[in-house]
């Protein structure tokens, strides 16, 4: 596929903080000024757990910094992005053979001729036009499309094979007595014409609710300019074959509302659609709602230019899904690209629905416990998520034990430039492998208080905690040349989760960490039970413990054989490890097994393995720890804690190479009785605690 990214190119507000900051001494206020402001995290509507459109569901705030500025639907990255398929041949569509014997052919021009039993076998050549309400054609023909229209509801086609000729053989009215299996069938065998720029949506709407296996007329362009809800049962398998369904500026859906009037509304019916296009041509926002399927998969679709103006929500791909009704089992996204997804913002990141964007939206309720289901998204390549509240992939369970089999699975996706998050999984038994994730760039830039982590994770149940979270190998980093505007992943309420093999990078080292544990909101207790944070690369960034940090009955988080790199910083004082909160007693991480490397040519304000904010640290165990030093070294090159650091805390077998051991930790409040065993500096002196 062919991808271009523009490089942004202004650095307008956060240059200016920048400037303010790096111009500050490392012991100034701005480590509590800036670090944080308990900010809040959205919640969108769960619209599908009661069946109503949830607008006055909890939506937690998080803050509202220039109000009057709304997202600008035109700042993303490469508006005229390449076409991923243009240059690609799809193989030609499988189409099962045609069985009936033809023992002559004839042109029907009545209900008499079609029905007539003498007809049988032979191959009927619609060229003319007539009705056939409620009739049964004779038994096995072929039928030829040759521009002729039957009409009528209720036929029975009797065996009958439709041979595929992109021309009319059926009116955009017709009903089947059954789905027709047989062959594959394009819209044009309902009255589409591709290419002539009309609306095609009833020829599309009768494909799909009379046939089975459907098809595209080869890179053909359709119309879809009205909504439809389809409520048949059974599948649908369509392969676009290069062809695009468009919406035009001639499009009649209903944009005053939340969330009605998708391009297409399907109930029970479990579709299979693949290798075509859908372009909202900046037209319209929603495309896909389903629920009641049995399963669902997307594959090589190319989605884009989706706009919803400030009145309803931008959803590229919407999910219901009630396993315990409708028996869901399967859902995949393959080798998708889904890019400008895009919702008109008033600058409030709290005003549903303005500025509401998603490439993928799934409100889960009613597990099935016995059968779980699981959904899969692989190769796709998500970029331009845009809007005061947009995120690439959403999901949300809104009731009902969390403690299922269930499961999402990401593996090798590619997202860029979602203006809050690239995910946003508040579901248990999440999987993220092999993937690359990149931060919005400045030109998308407001203000922080637009900002969600990029991967974030957290239940919605106060009292149940999300389970088996599992990231690896990922890449996940600010855009090159950009410093940070948020974190880069997040849990809280979370039991279970490994986070290992990943490369957290930003430009430089300042207010956000790599990987932050719990919550700045205080609707949320910060609760975490058996968290593994292991054998990650972080590149100018740190793992941040929040002001609600509540590790389960005191059970340490593991920070196991990490290594950090700091070769940047903005002057904010960090650690390898970092409390933020200012008050309190906050701690309980077992920290070993860590490199940690420093190069001060740039790092102001790197404090080596710990830091807080003022907090009491409790339960620290740091052991077999490397600290190493080039360039100069810091004046605390070890520790800097503005709380209590006591003999609940214990340092074993550590080094520190390139800065003296003695005073290499900085305590200013309370005890500094920490206990500190076999951990020196490379001339042999004990680290000690100043």
């Amino acid at each position: 596929m062919k991808l271009f990214y523009r490089t942004p190119l202004a650095m307008t507000f956060l240059a200016i903080f920048l400037l303010i900051l790096n111009s500050c001494a490392k012991d100034n206020d701005l480590f509590d000024q800036y670090v944080l402001e308990p900010e809040e995290e959205v919640v969108e509507p769960d619209e599908n757990v009661d069946g109503t459109d949830g607008e006055n569901e909890e939506t937690n705030g998080e803050g509202e910094e220039n109000p009057d500025e709304g997202t600008d639907p035109d700042g993303g990255t490469n508006p005229d992005q390449d076409n991923p398929f243009d240059g690609v041949d799809f193989d030609t569509p499988d189409n099962p053979e045609n069985t009936n014997r033809i023992e002559g052919s004839y042109t029907p021009t009545s209900m008499a001729d079609i029905t007539d039993p003498n007809n049988a076998n032979l191959k009927a050549i619609i060229s003319e036009s007539f009705e056939c309400n409620g009739c049964t054609f004779a038994a096995e023909q072929t039928i030829e499309p040759a521009g002729g229209v039957i009409s009528g509801s209720n036929i029975d086609l009797n065996g009958a094979y439709i041979e595929n000729t992109y021309k009319q053989a059926f009116a955009p009215s017709v009903t089947f007595s059954e789905v027709y299996t047989a062959s594959r069938v394009s819209a044009e065998t309902f009255g589409a014409i591709s290419n002539d720029g009309q609306d095609d949506t009833a020829a599309i709407d009768a494909m799909i609710n009379n046939v089975q296996l459907a098809v595209g007329a080869e890179n053909g362009s359709y119309i879809k300019n009205r909504p439809t809800n389809y409520r048949r049962s059974g599948t649908l398998d369509w392969n676009m074959f290069g062809s695009v369904v468009k919406v035009t500026s001639a499009a009649n859906f209903n944009t005053g509302q939340v969330s009605v009037d998708a391009v297409f509304d399907i109930t029970n019916l479990s579709p299979t659609i693949y290798n075509g296009e859908f372009d909202g041509t900046d037209t319209y926002g929603r495309l896909f709602y389903l629920h009641g399927q049995n399963h669902f998969v997307f594959h090589n679709l190319y989605v884009h230019d989706f706009y919803a103006s400030s009145t309803y929500r931008a959803v590229a791909f919407r999910f219901s899904i009630n396993a315990s009704s409708s028996g869901f089992k399967y859902g995949e996204f393959s080798n998708c690209v889904i890019d400008r997804i895009v919702a008109q913002g008033d600058g409030n990141y709290n005003n549903a629905p303005a500025g509401i964007s998603k490439a993928w939206w799934y409100s889960v309720s009613g597990i099935n416990y016995g059968d779980p289901f699981q959904v899969v998204h692989k190769n796709n390549v998500v970029t331009n998520i845009i809007g005061d509240d947009a995120e690439a992939f959403y999901a949300i369970q809104g009731g009902g034990s969390l403690d299922h089999n269930s499961s999402f699975t990401f593996d090798n996706e590619d997202y860029r430039y979602c203006t809050r998050r690239a995910i946003k999984a508040c579901v248990s038994n999440v999987e993220i492998k092999n993937s690359y994730f990149e931060e919005i760039p400045e030109s998308l830039f407001n203000s922080a208080q637009q900002m969600g982590t990029m991967i974030d994770f957290f239940s919605t149940q106060s009292s149940n905690l999300i389970q088996n979270i599992r990231v690896h190998d990922n890449v996940i980093r600010t855009v090159p040349g950009n410093d940070a505007h948020y974190y880069l992943l997040s849990m809280t309420e979370v039991n279970d989760a490994i986070i290992t093999n990943n490369t957290f990078t930003m430009e430089s080292t300042g207010n956000y960490g790599g990987v932050r544990l719990g919550s700045n909101t205080s609707s949320y207790n910060g609760a975490l039970q058996n968290i593994q944070v292991t054998n990650n690369t972080f590149n100018n960034c740190y793992v941040n413990a929040m002001y609600q940090y509540r590790p389960v009955n005191n059970q340490p988080i593991d920070v196991d054989g990490n290594l950090f790199n700091f070769t940047a910083s903005q002057g904010i004082d960090v650690g390898a490890l970092r409390f933020s909160q200012n008050s309190g007693t906050q701690g309980y991480v077992n920290f070993t097994n860590n490199s940690i490397n420093v190069d001060m040519g740039s790092p102001n304000g790197i404090n080596g393995v710990i830091a807080s904010n003022g907090v009491s640290v409790v339960g620290v165990t740091i052991n077999n720890v490397d600290v190493a030093y080039s360039n100069g070294s810091s004046s605390r090159p070890f520790g800097y804690l503005r709380g209590s650091f006591d003999s609940s805390n214990s340092i074993s077998n550590s080094s520190l190479v390139g800065a003296n051991g003695t005073n290499a930790i900085t305590v200013l409040g309370g005890s500094q009785s920490v206990q500190v065993v076999n951990s020196t500096d490379a001339s042999g002196n004990p680290i000690t605690v100043e």
